[in-house]
């Protein structure tokens, strides 16, 4: 008998959505992208994962892929769902991995869209998120950042630095991360298998090893 297909649901990082998984392919694996939906304002990050999951097919092979504050999303969703797997990519799985960059963002709360608004105009404050992507993913990067809803930037920035979860998740997990990540620098990662030279970016720069790696693991 055939083995049932893999469900993967993927979650983007912030300021992005389901482009930058474009070039992703994993052998017998369906690939069903998560959009961002708006928050709440009295939303916290583990509320809102829960409300996120609505969007999920619950069923037997469900995998779920996160990107940055997509991978903080599955963790939290797989408190909820039985997931098989989780597949972490340029994210951290608790609060004990966030750098101290994180506690000084919680000192400054956004309270209007000036800021992100600001921050996305700006975009030499933005190469962190990037970082040595070529001028295509510099492209698409800009694209799904100028696409983004700002009430969302502004929600997220305000509630990443709040996330509060401890330990490692609640279903079996790979943890992919770039050696040269300066969002949350590898120092500050656990239990992850190191991409050498790999950014913040690694879903677009370095897809291609993120594929031989993801089918190993499932």
């Amino acid at each position: 008998m055939a083995e049932e297909k893999k469900i993967i649901y993927c979650i983007p990082g912030l300021g992005q959505d389901h482009r930058v998984f474009k070039g992703l392919k994993i052998d017998d694996a369906e690939l069903r992208f998560i959009d961002w939906v708006e928050a709440k304002e009295d939303e916290d990050i583990p509320t809102y994962a829960k409300r996120l999951a609505e969007k999920i097919e619950q069923g037997p092979n469900l995998y779920l892929l996160g990107v940055s504050l997509g991978g903080m999303m599955s963790v939290e969703i797989a408190k909820h769902l039985s997931v098989e797997k989780l597949i972490l990519i340029s994210t951290v799985k608790n609060r004990d991995e966030m750098p101290a960059t994180f506690d000084w963002m919680g000192k400054i709360p956004m309270k209007s869209n000036s800021l992100p608004k600001f921050v996305i105009d700006a975009q030499v404050l933005l190469k962190p998120f990037y970082g040595k992507a070529n001028q295509k993913g510099i492209d698409l990067f800009e694209k799904m950042l100028k696409s983004a809803s700002l009430n969302f930037i502004r929600w997220a920035w305000n509630q990443i630095p709040e996330w509060e979860s401890k330990g490692l998740p609640k279903a079996p997990f790979i943890h992919l991360h770039g050696t040269a990540d300066l969002v949350f620098p590898i120092k500050h990662i656990d239990q992850a298998i190191t991409l050498k030279g790999a950014t913040h970016f690694a879903i677009f720069n370095d897809k291609k090893k993120l594929n031989q790696l993801i089918e190993l693991f499932l």
